[in-house]
């Protein structure tokens, strides 16, 4: 009598390290995971693992096998954790890259694909720049693809090698200019702000930083011992210091 061999249990991934990033061997294929220690790549293994045990016959040297769907629903995942800030935008390229290419293998995009959905994105009313920030969303999908053997590497390149739209050669409206909020308006508005946001307005005011510049401030990066009154902003991004204007008090 034939003994019944019981089901051979899942395979499971090991995680090994190549000099200061996680990888994993899949069917003689390394996967780089991302750099060790990071979120990304703890999230890429989660990923790879649930889609080995769903799927024992997936193999990295495949790509063919996944559709521009899955790839799509895969990223946002990962960019809804990774990349709140930008989430927005990068749902409305995804959703505009799937109007023609649902179901079809990632495989099969090219260079025409891409410059099929650079047009989209015009038609879509977007100013050229956003045109262009939308491009660089889906070469990012792409490139995330390319480092979990998701998506062949020529794909990658032919959608990078798709020129940006340029001022003057598209049918891309240009993003109008901002005017700057009259000081008078400024004054107003500051009472009726917290301290904190107040003293940010005013300090990005006299300085022309960015608001993300301002928000990176921080007291150790402020020297106030000069004697003179002046406090001195050093970032850390620059060897130069700037002068804050703002009197000791």
């Amino acid at each position: 009598m034939n003994k019944k061999h019981s089901p051979k249990p899942p395979r499971i991934l090991q995680v090994r390290r190549d000099r200061d990033y996680d990888c994993v061997y899949l069917h003689g294929e390394k996967i780089i995971l991302g750099r060790t220690g990071t979120p990304e790549a703890d999230a890429a293994f989660r990923q790879l693992q649930v889609r080995v045990l769903t799927d024992p016959t997936y193999s990295p040297a495949n790509p063919q096998l996944i559709t521009v769907d899955s790839l799509c629903l895969a990223y946002l995942q990962y960019a809804q954790e990774n990349d709140p800030g930008h989430f927005s935008s990068i749902k409305t390229a995804v959703d505009i890259l799937l109007r023609f290419t649902a179901g079809q293998s990632v495989e099969a995009l090219d260079s025409r694909s891409f410059l099929l959905l650079q047009e989209m994105f015009v038609q879509y009313g977007a100013a050229r720049t956003y045109c262009n920030a939308l491009m660089g969303f889906i070469r990012a999908m792409l490139k995330w693809g390319v480092i979990r053997k998701l998506v062949p590497h020529q794909v990658y390149v032919e959608a990078k090698f798709v020129p940006p739209l340029k001022q003057g050669k598209t049918r891309a409206p240009e993003k109008p200019e901002r005017e700057a909020v009259p000081d008078e308006v400024v004054q107003r508005t500051l009472p009726f702000m917290s301290p904190t946001a107040a003293t940010m307005v005013q300090v990005q005011r006299l300085t022309g930083m960015r608001p993300s510049e301002v928000c990176k401030m921080t007291v150790g990066a402020i020297e106030r011992s000069r004697g003179n009154g002046l406090w001195y902003y050093s970032p850390r991004h620059s060897a130069a210091s700037t002068e804050v204007g703002t009197p000791e008090e």
